[in-house]
């Protein structure tokens, strides 16, 4: 318990995130409560912005900080690289998490009931958002996941647009899993605010599995990468 105590103190000190990430989340979080209170029924619109910004602050990079030496007094203690990481992860996504539950925190107040900011659809989002860029970005220098994303979205949106809304597909069949399942993964924001039926759920859990697996396999990367210590380079 104290080893998890002093990794969050000193990711505190040594945040993963820069200052003015944190301020911009703040300044979302205040406009998407504003809007809440005044139009409730727009609260998924309000929390896009919030989960995009999560996709860049997740994206926070552990490589490029750890070879600089910014890590060192963690690599020299005794203790797992496992729980370091994901002392990391945690840290970068905070704010965001953080920010989310306060709109949450809104709406309930707002209407007597938070249907939108915690319906499955938004939690699945949230929870896509905050893994996969980490995951990504493990070895990459900051933001470079978001950055991905957000190309791989933009292509996606010109080159395979058919005019419809995003939806998932509301019927059986492979090519519908699959197409669902795939927009899905580049595109979580569609279903954000959704009340997700049990053929949906299906559809997502194929994303929220790689997250599970990216996650594992980053963990695993800082594990066994080497880090050369500042003081002997």
């Amino acid at each position: 318990m104290r080893t998890i105590v002093y990794l969050f103190r000193f990711f505190r000190v040594v945040s993963p995130l820069p200052a003015l990430v944190v301020w911009t989340f703040g300044a979302i979080v205040a406009g998407a409560c504003a809007i809440v209170v005044v139009a409730p029924g727009r609260t998924a619109g309000a929390l896009a912005p919030l989960l995009v910004l999560q996709m860049f602050a997740a994206s926070s990079g552990f490589a490029v900080p750890g070879r600089r030496g910014h890590y060192d007094l963690l690599l020299t203690r005794t203790g797992g690289r496992v729980s370091m990481a994901l002392a990391h992860w945690v840290s970068s996504i905070a704010p965001g998490v953080a920010g989310w539950l306060i709109v949450c925190s809104v709406e309930a107040l707002t209407t007597g009931t938070s249907s939108i900011a915690t319906a499955s659809g938004t939690c699945a989002a949230v929870a896509l958002v905050s893994t996969i860029p980490w995951a990504a970005t493990i070895a990459l220098p900051r933001f470079s996941g978001g950055i991905g994303w957000l190309l791989m979205l933009t292509i996606s949106a010109i080159t395979l647009s058919s005019g419809n809304d995003g939806s998932l597909p509301r019927a059986g069949g492979s090519d519908g899993f699959v197409a669902g399942a795939s927009a899905f993964l580049v595109y979580p924001l569609a279903v954000v605010g959704r009340h997700l039926s049990s053929l949906e759920l299906m559809v997502v859990s194929p994303a929220l599995a790689l997250a599970i697996v990216s996650m594992t396999a980053a963990c695993g990367w800082v594990r066994r990468a080497t880090f050369p210590l500042e003081a002997a380079q």
